[in-house]
């Protein structure tokens, strides 16, 4: 298993460029292209009631404004990857996300923000990491602002026996190939034994050293005591199953994947 071809996308909100040389360098490693990627559609002015009755008009996106976004979207890619011969670039005025899900296709990989929206100029908007790891059909790397590289010394699996974490652990393989050491941990709230010593022992299998331990969750939540233990292991990368019990319920309720995907600070592997 390998990684062919890596989709990064890019927005005009900040940090893309780090996002993009992150995509190439490890395209770099796997001999694999580098696909850029941004979609906007304009709106138009709209107006908003305040307070007292005041209102206020929100500018429009004009397509004009749009195309320009889309320009200036793909030179900040064609800087990032510099002179690098296996890249190409698609673009559109279609909205983002539906953009994306349709090109997927055509990559192994998605690289995208987390959908901060400080720096945000008007056009070109962030991606919702979460709509793209629910809908692309492919797994997707979540780099936070300030990180602009991967090192891949030292990843976490963080796992938990479902579906959504052995689909990570089986498309994360190419990328936990390059790893020194890969540390399988699990969070549980007793000491029923989670299969993780199982789950190293499978990554053994594959030539990647890989230790496992288990954690009692106490007085904590599972996200913070991953978080926790990511910061000890000195972790450059959690690889995790995204969204085991939906995302509505983890929007009303909480969950691992949303806290994850909102305090990280390093970058993070999901598959769905």
């Amino acid at each position: 298993m390998t990684f062919a071809s890596i989709m990064v996308s890019i927005d005009l909100a900040g940090d893309a460029d780090a996002r993009a040389s992150i995509a190439a360098h490890l395209a770099d490693a796997f001999d694999a292209r580098t696909i850029g990627i941004a979609a906007q559609m304009p709106h138009h002015v709209t107006a908003q009631v305040g307070p007292m009755g005041a209102s206020a008009f929100l500018p429009g996106l004009t397509e004009e404004a749009v195309l320009d976004g889309l320009a200036r979207a793909h030179d900040l890619f064609r800087v990032a990857v510099g002179s690098r011969s296996r890249v190409s670039w698609r673009s559109a005025v279609e909205p983002g996300l539906a953009f994306l899900v349709g090109q997927a296709r055509a990559a192994n990989l998605i690289v995208v923000g987390r959908g901060d929206e400080d720096g945000a100029t008007g056009c070109i908007r962030p991606l919702d990491p979460a709509s793209v790891v629910l809908a692309a059909g492919r797994p997707v790397l979540v780099v936070p602002p300030g990180i602009d590289h991967l090192e891949l010394r030292r990843p976490m699996v963080a796992w938990k026996d479902t579906r959504e974490a052995r689909r990570a652990v089986m498309d994360a393989l190419p990328i936990l190939r390059l790893a020194g050491r890969v540390d399988v941990v699990a969070v549980t709230p007793t000491d029923q034994a989670t299969g993780a010593a199982d789950v190293a022992a499978y990554l053994s299998t594959h030539n990647i050293h890989a230790t496992a331990s288990e954690h009692l969750s106490e007085g904590t939540s599972d996200a913070e005591t991953l978080l926790d233990l990511a910061s000890e292991h000195a972790s450059d990368l959690i690889v995790m199953g995204a969204y085991g019990h939906g995302r509505v319920r983890e929007m009303i309720l909480g969950g691992v994947t949303r806290d994850v995907l909102r305090y990280s600070p390093v970058c993070s592997f999901l598959s769905h």
